[in-house]
């Protein structure tokens, strides 16, 4: 048996330890390119949206490389995400992919166990012991899941400070390589000392004021960084700082039902959308709201062309959150027509409307003093690891 699954950016770390400690031998997708998004919009329905159609274009080069068996993940509700796995089993026999099977994965509530039995389907049948490598495979997981987080959560905060632009993508391509070949739990222990030791040697400038910016949107094209232009490496290498809550770790914990954060940021949410209506719109609202309320100087949000729960979200935003919080949204809608010009155009011109937003609040506040919000001075917003990337930044 030979296992597939797609990449969603570096998020195959975890998924091919995964896999592979099941006992099972793992087939990467080639990293989306333009070719595999060829194929998946010529064999693709004309409006699914964008994830859709690269999803199975990489789908496409694993069967190529020999893989016999897709794993692909489903939900329920109102998101079209849940019709991906039949409909792109169909789209792969119709267009002659035969000898494979399409297992579904289903992530509606992972308390119910359900993902269980279906990696046990993939797993050889070894008596007891099979149940032994299943709980080293999950905790093996969920750790390269954390460690995942942490290396794009430094990433945002690093780059922007970095001397010689491209040290921290090689930091984290290095980063990368590493845990993919780290399985040894000690070895994992230790990890993240690792990250911080290994961001802690970039030559980086502390006297520097970064612009503060939050990104969020649906969760496949904001990890893929082919399908969204590679928008966090663009923007950090323009001097700003990051911050995204949205992981793969944090997405497992919330289907876990102990992601806390996310819970915040639904109660924060509720008055403007009360219910979940698909994609990670309710989220999106709801870190607007708390990255405005800490000061920060802007707001990134990306979502898949025709995505209706995130263009519900942009509505809202547009129309009502912009209009009480004053932070200013970029959006950007991705699909197979996405060009690099016009993209990095908005973003510099993005850039320099934060920066005279900002002197103009500074210069206000100079002269109004202590009668302005001090929102803005959250320098250490985020979660723990987050803040211990600023203090080695600051170094205190």
């Amino acid at each position: 048996m030979k296992v597939t699954f797609p990449r969603m950016g570096t998020s195959w770390v975890a998924f091919k330890t995964l896999i592979e400690t099941l006992g099972v031998e793992v087939v990467l997708p080639t990293p989306v390119n333009r070719e595999l998004v060829r194929f998946g919009v010529k064999h693709s329905p004309e409006f699914v949206c964008f994830p859709f159609k690269a999803t199975l274009g990489e789908l496409k080069s694993a069967l190529d490389k020999g893989a016999d068996t897709i794993i692909m993940a489903i939900d329920c509700g109102p998101c079209r995400f849940g019709f991906y796995a039949s409909v792109q089993e169909r789209i792969f026999r119709d267009v002659g992919y035969k000898k494979f099977r399409l297992v579904p994965l289903d992530q509606a509530d992972l308390l119910d166990f359900g993902w269980v039995k279906t990696l046990f389907e993939v797993a050889p049948d070894s008596g007891l012991f099979k149940y032994t490598k299943f709980v080293k495979a999950v905790i093996l997981f969920l750790k390269k899941c954390l460690y995942l987080q942490n290396i794009h959560t430094a990433e945002g905060v690093f780059r922007a400070y970095e001397r010689t632009q491209g040290a921290t993508t090689h930091i984290v391509d290095k980063l990368i390589n590493k845990l993919d070949q780290t399985n040894n739990m000690n070895d994992l222990r230790k990890f993240q000392s690792v990250i911080l030791e290994d961001f802690a040697k970039l030559d980086i400038d502390p006297s520097r004021n970064p612009l503060r910016v939050g990104i969020a949107g649906e969760i496949y094209i904001t990890l893929e960084p082919y399908v969204n232009l590679d928008i966090r490496r663009r923007v950090g290498e323009m001097g700003v700082e990051l911050y995204q809550s949205l992981s793969l770790y944090d997405w497992i914990a919330h289907k876990l039902h102990v992601n806390f954060h996310r819970k915040w940021l639904e109660h924060v949410a509720e008055p403007y959308m009360p219910l979940d209506i698909g994609g990670e719109a309710v989220w999106v609202i709801g870190q607007y709201i708390e990255n405005a309320k800490a000061g920060f100087d802007g707001f990134i949000h990306d979502y898949p062309f025709t995505c209706m729960p995130e263009i519900t979200a942009r509505t809202i935003i547009t129309n009502k959150l912009k209009k009480l919080y004053d932070l200013p949204t970029i959006f950007f809608s991705f699909d197979e027509q996405s060009g690099v010009e016009g993209f990095r155009t908005r973003l510099e011109a993005f850039c320099d409307l934060m920066e005279a937003r900002r002197e103009h609040r500074e210069e206000k506040r100079d002269k109004m003093g202590p009668i302005l919000s001090q929102a803005g001075n959250h320098k250490y917003y985020g979660n723990e690891f987050r803040k211990k990337c600023l203090k080695i930044v600051h170094k205190m």
